[in-house]
Parts: C-alpha cells; sequence; structure tokens
C-alpha cells in the first residue's frame, strides 16, 4: 500500500487509542475518521473479502445466541402462504449490519425486548379498553413477537415482515416497532442524553435559528417556543455534543422530527444515534461527506443503468444529480415530501437500511414520472419538478410508492450497489495514486533544492576542513588513477541519493500529518469564527437598538407634534366616520320605504291577477251560454220550420214565440 494510505491509516489508529470523550462513554460507538471512505455496507477493506467482511458475515452465526421466540402456528402459516418478497435480501443485510455494530453491547437487545414489550401491551390495553377502531385491525400477536426479538421474527418470517411493512406499520405502534428493529434501547445512551442536554453547545444559536424552518406545516413544530420545537433543540445540541466531528448540519432536523412524532424525546436521541451510525448516515454529515458523494455516485449508476434516456435528458439539459438527490439523502426526503409518506418510508428504512431505500424510491418516482419530465425543455421547469412534484403523480397514494420502490428490489440489489461502491473505491484509490505520485516529483525536486541550500550554508563552516583533505589528497593520492575517482564520486553520489528518497518520504508523512492537523485546527476556527459572527451579531443589534432609543430621546418633541397631527387626523376620521354612519341610516330608511313600496305594488299586483282571473271565468262562463243559446236558438228554428210544414195552429204559434222571447231576455 502506497505511504499515503498509511500515513492516514496511521493517524486513524491514534485517533481510535485516544477517542473524543462522548465515543469513550459510549461502547457500541464506532469511530470513522472523515478522510477514510465508507462505502455502501463495509470499508474498502471488507469490499475487497478482508477480515472485517469475514468479522460481519459471521455476526449473524457467531454472536451469542438471543432467546428463541415461540411464533404462533397462524404466523408461520401465513408465511408459507405468502410469494417470495424481493426486499427480504435488504432486510437480512441490515440485520447483519447491526449485530456487527453491536457486538460490544449485546445488554441493549436484553434492555429492548423487556421494555418495548410491556410498551406495546400497555398501548393495546388503552385501545381495547378505548373500542378504538383504527385498533381492531392490529395484529397484535404479530407485532408483540417482532418487539421481542426482530432479528429472530425476520430470520424466519421473512415474507409476513416484508409484508406487513410493505403494508405500513400501524400509527399507535410505530414508535415502538422503530425502536425494536433499530434495537436502539441502551440504557448507556439514555445516560449520556441526560447529561448532555444540561451541557452548552457551540451550535445553539444556529440551531435555535433553524427551527422555525423545520416542519412549519405540522402542528408539533409550528409554534415559536412550543414543546416540539423545545424537544428538536435539545435532541440536535444533545447530539452535537455527542458527536463532535459531526456537530450539527441543517438536514439532521428533519432526521429527528419524525422521530419525535412518534415517541419520547430520550428514545428518539437513542434512535436517532442508531440512524447514523447503525444505518451509515453519519457519513453523509462528516465535512468532506464522503458517504453522499457516494451514494449520489451509486444513484447516478443506478440512474443510467434503469432510466437511461432520462439520464442523458437531464445530462443534456445539465441537470446534475446533486441538485436534486442532495436532499433526499440528506432528510430521507422530509424536505419537500409531506409527513405520511415519510413514515412510510422510515418503516422500510429500519428494516431494509437507509441507502437502498432512499435507492428505489428515488429510481420508482423518477420512473413514474419520466414521461412528464421529458416533456420539460427549460432548466428551471426540470429542476422544480424534481424538487417538489415527483410526488404528484401518486395522487397522495404513499402505499404506490412504496409498493413502486420494492418492486425495483430485483433490480437495485445489494451486489450491484456493492459492486458499484468498489468501483467509486478502485476510481479514488487511482486518483490518490496518480495524486501521491505528482507530490513526489514536486517534493523530489523540493528536496533536491533544500540539498542544496543545507549544504552551500554548511560549506563555510567546513571549508578548512575541506582545503585540508584537498592537499592531503594531493599529496598521497597522486598515484592513484582516474578511473578508481570515477568509482569513488559514483559511489559517493548513490551515497547520497539514498538518504534523499528516505527523507523524501519521511517529509510527505509529516506533511500529511501537518495537513490533518490543520485540517481538525481549521474545523475549530470555523466554529470560533461561526461564534464570532453570532456574537457580532448580536453586538450591531444591541447597538441598533441603543441608537433607536437615543434617536427616541433627542426627539420627543417631534413626537408630540406628529401625535397631535394624529389625533386631529384620527377625530376627522371619526367625524367622517359618523357621517358615513348617518348616510348608512338614511339610505337604510329610503331602503325600508322602496321595499314597503314594492311590497305594496306587489299587493296590488296580485289583486289585479286575482280580477283578471274572474273577468276570465266571467268570459268563460258567458261564452257558455251563448252556446246554450245558440242552441237553444238552432233547435228552435228548427222545430219553427217542421211546425210551418204541419201548417200549425195561431195558438201553438204564438205560444212558442213567447217561450223564445222569454228565454232570449233571460
Amino acid at each position: 500500500m502506497s505511504k499515503l494510505v498509511n500515513a492516514l491509516q496511521q493517524q486513524e489508529e491514534e485517533y481510535v487509542r485516544r477517542p473524543p470523550l462522548h465515543l469513550r462513554t459510549s461502547k457500541s460507538s464506532t469511530i470513522r475518521h472523515n478522510l477514510l471512505l465508507s462505502p455502501t455496507r463495509t470499508t474498502s477493506g471488507s469490499l475487497r473479502g478482508g477480515p472485517t467482511s469475514r468479522r460481519r458475515t459471521n455476526s449473524l452465526t457467531a454472536g451469542p445466541k438471543k432467546k428463541d421466540v415461540k411464533l404462533l402456528p397462524r404466523l408461520e402459516e401465513e408465511n408459507a402462504n405468502l410469494p417470495p418478497q424481493d426486499s427480504i435480501e435488504f432486510i437480512l443485510a441490515q440485520i447483519e449490519r447491526q449485530n456487527a455494530k453491536l457486538d460490544e453491547d449485546p445488554k441493549s437487545v436484553c434492555i429492548q425486548s423487556n421494555q418495548l414489550k410491556s410498551h406495546l401491551s400497555t398501548i393495546q390495553n388503552l385501545a381495547v379498553t378505548s373500542d378504538d377502531a383504527l385498533a381492531e385491525g392490529i395484529d397484535w400477536e404479530f407485532w408483540t413477537a417482532l418487539t421481542e426479538d426482530f432479528s429472530s421474527v425476520a430470520l424466519k418470517l421473512p415474507h409476513l415482515v416484508s409484508a406487513k411493512l410493505r403494508a405500513g406499520i400501524p400509527p399507535k405502534v410505530r414508535g415502538v416497532i422503530w425502536q425494536a428493529m433499530s434495537q436502539s434501547a441502551s440504557l448507556n445512551l439514555e445516560t449520556v442524553y441526560g447529561q448532555l442536554v444540561a451541557e452548552h453547545s457551540p451550535y445553539e444559536r444556529i440551531i435555535q435559528r433553524d427551527l422555525a424552518r423545520t416542519f412549519p406545516g405540522i402542528d408539533m413544530f409550528k409554534k415559536e417556543g412550543g414543546d416540539g420545537q423545545q424537544s428538536l433543540e435539545r435532541v440536535l445540541k444533545a447530539y452535537s455534543l455527542y458527536d463532535s466531528l459531526v456537530g450539527y448540519c441543517q438536514g439532521l432536523a428533519f432526521l429527528v422530527g419524525p422521530l419525535l412524532l412518534n415517541m419520547p424525546e430520550q428514545q428518539a436521541f437513542c434512535v436517532f444515534v442508531r440512524i447514523m451510525e447503525t444505518y451509515e448516515m453519519r457519513t453523509m454529515f462528516t465535512l468532506n461527506m464522503e458517504g453522499l458523494q457516494l451514494r449520489l455516485y451509486q444513484f447516478s449508476s443506478l440512474l443510467d443503468q434503469i432510466l437511461p434516456e432520462l439520464s442523458d435528458f437531464l445530462n443534456l439539459h445539465e441537470v446534475n444529480v446533486p441538485m436534486y438527490a442532495s436532499q433526499w439523502f440528506l432528510t430521507l426526503f422530509a424536505y419537500a415530501f409531506p409527513m405520511e409518506l415519510i413514515l412510510r418510508i422510515y418503516d422500510i428504512v429500519f428494516a431494509e437500511g437507509a441507502a437502498e431505500t432512499i435507492m428505489r424510491v428515488s429510481i420508482a418516482m423518477l420512473k413514474r414520472s419520466q414521461e412528464k419530465l421529458l416533456k420539460l425543455n427549460e432548466f428551471e421547469d426540470i429542476l422544480d419538478f424534481l424538487s417538489n412534484k415527483l410526488y404528484d403523480s401518486y395522487n397522495n397514494d404513499p402505499t404506490q410508492v412504496i409498493s413502486d420502490a420494492v418492486e425495483l428490489s430485483g433490480l437495485i440489489t445489494k451486489e450491484k450497489m456493492d459492486h458499484i461502491a468498489e468501483t467509486y473505491v478502485a476510481e479514488l484509490e487511482q486518483e490518490q495514486k496518480q495524486t501521491e505520485q505528482v507530490l513526489a516529483v514536486r517534493f523530489n525536486f523540493w528536496s533536491k533544492n533544500n540539498t542544496n541550500t543545507s549544504s552551500s550554508n554548511s560549506s563555510s563552516h567546513r571549508s578548512k576542513n575541506r582545503k585540508k583533505k584537498t592537499m592531503s589528497w594531493y599529496s598521497t593520492s597522486s598515484a592513484t588513477t582516474p578511473k578508481k575517482s570515477y568509482e569513488s564520486e559514483r559511489h559517493s553520489s548513490s551515497s547520497l541519493r539514498e538518504p534523499d528518497v528516505s527523507q523524501l518520504h519521511h517529509q510527505i508523512e509529516d506533511l500529511l500529518l501537518a495537513l490533518q492537523q490543520t485540517q481538525r485546527e481549521s474545523i475549530e476556527l470555523k466554529d470560533d469564527l461561526m461564534q464570532a459572527r453570532l456574537d457580532k451579531m448580536d453586538v450591531e443589534a444591541e447597538r441598533d437598538a441603543l441608537k433607536m432609543t437615543m434617536a427616541s430621546a433627542f426627539h420627543n418633541t417631534k413626537y408630540e407634534r406628529e401625535s397631535i397631527e394624529l389625533r386631529r387626523e384620527n377625530a376627522k376620521l371619526k367625524q367622517e366616520n359618523d357621517d358615513l354612519l348617518q348616510q348608512q341610516s338614511m339610505s337604510k330608511d329610503a331602503l325600508t320605504a322602496l321595499v314597503e313600496r314594492m311590497l305594496d305594488m306587489k299587493n296590488r299586483v296580485d289583486t289585479l291577477e286575482q280580477e283578471n282571473l274572474k273577468s276570465k271565468l266571467e268570459c268563460q262562463r258567458l261564452e257558455n251560454d251563448k252556446r246554450r243559446l245558440q242552441m237553444i236558438f238552432n233547435s228552435s228554428a228548427a222545430a219553427a220550420a217542421a211546425a210551418v210544414n204541419d201548417y200549425p195552429t195561431a195558438s201553438s204559434r204564438s205560444s212558442s214565440s213567447s217561450s223564445i222571447r222569454s228565454y232570449s231576455k233571460k
């Protein structure tokens, strides 16, 4: 291995022997230097089959045997009836990773089984006694077994565990199940949290400034200075002291928020520590963000393989992966997506790992929105869609997002992600070798110049000795041959060249160590600079307030004149208001009179309509009488004609005519 890597490893070993205070108190904590790489599941050595890989591979079998969980026959039957699930590989890999991390603290699992089981039993009793409708669909037997020993249940019922998590953890038991899957319960962490909360953190002001911008649409964190913001502040402050190499970054608040929605802050701190360490989120927030660079490299490679058309389209419009995907990895999608989806994503993260879940969810959402993205032409529109509108294609259905993500488990596998990580590590090592060669050439030139300078400085002190040796050489070696003198000069030059090379390597190692020390000092100086800037802002605010106070003291008469003018304007406005009120009352009276007139006119119209109706009825009656009269007249005329034909008597004619006249009078 090259001298550069050896120097870095020596520095890491020295740092491990002298860990920070918060890492000394935690037995299960692991120290990672910010200049070393952290691939998907193991370090670069474990990716090549080193001893670290063998130790983690045997962690499931060679570790201490856990208590066997008595599973109900019903659960075993359900697991046997389910089809094979593609995401089982990620669940088993995450369990192996957790066991490797917790080998030094096996008591945490026992504590977790006892405490969480009692918490779940209390939740079940409260749900049953309150007759909650949501509690009727909860499979209490399954979640109780999962709480007792998640690893054993996942190994025995992998298909059932995957199906249950895919359907979503019930909200009532979500916090307890998260703690069980992450194996977060530890008396050591709880004790450390109680100590750290009482201490002062250099990031307190930055944390307080970011609280109002974290989940402003959620009731728990909406109120300024409320219980939710205070709990969030305490957890972030405690972690900034617990892990001084990470400190505080803005994205950390979005990781803690969903935890506080489902559990108390002390348990949320323990789960948050597990997320950062066991789920490999910590390297995303270190100084150089090595973990984030690796995840973005893996995501870019998977995007090229699975969605090549979309990848080429984004590259054509110069939409780089870090522009839109960085917030997904740093906040687990919590920055721009609704909380109901975030909670479902956390369900999968705790079982299958953070990086694996983020990759599948990201590719799944891009795959569903690929057609819409390809129709866009402007850079701003594409970036806005990727940042804020990817979830619109699902119509607020988080189950469909999880389903699409799990379906990609056959394409995004552990072997593929590890292979991409190995490629990334190899590329970095190649770059380091090239950089080392360039440095070696430059330092070699510098070393020769330095040697010449030092020799010229020391020549004056040894001039007399050299003169004496020269004279003695001329006096005693006059009979030597030129060949002998040439060999002696070549031997002397080679003897001088070898120490130069060794000195060069020592100088490189010293410079690397000095560079690392300078980086640490730079971090401390940045923290001090940030604190100084905050103090300066406070001083400037106090200065501005003092200036305002002094200005108000010198301009009291001006304020009095302005107050008098304001009073006059107030009286004038009051008079105008009274006039408007009077006009409003007059308008109201006029409106009332108008309404009365309209009612009167309506009554008249109703009366006229009634008279018109009566007239129509009378006309109809007269028309009917006219028709009857016409019929009688016609019948009388017919009778008269018949009588003329029969020569009736005069008396009969007179009687018929008199009857006709009497009827016509009527």
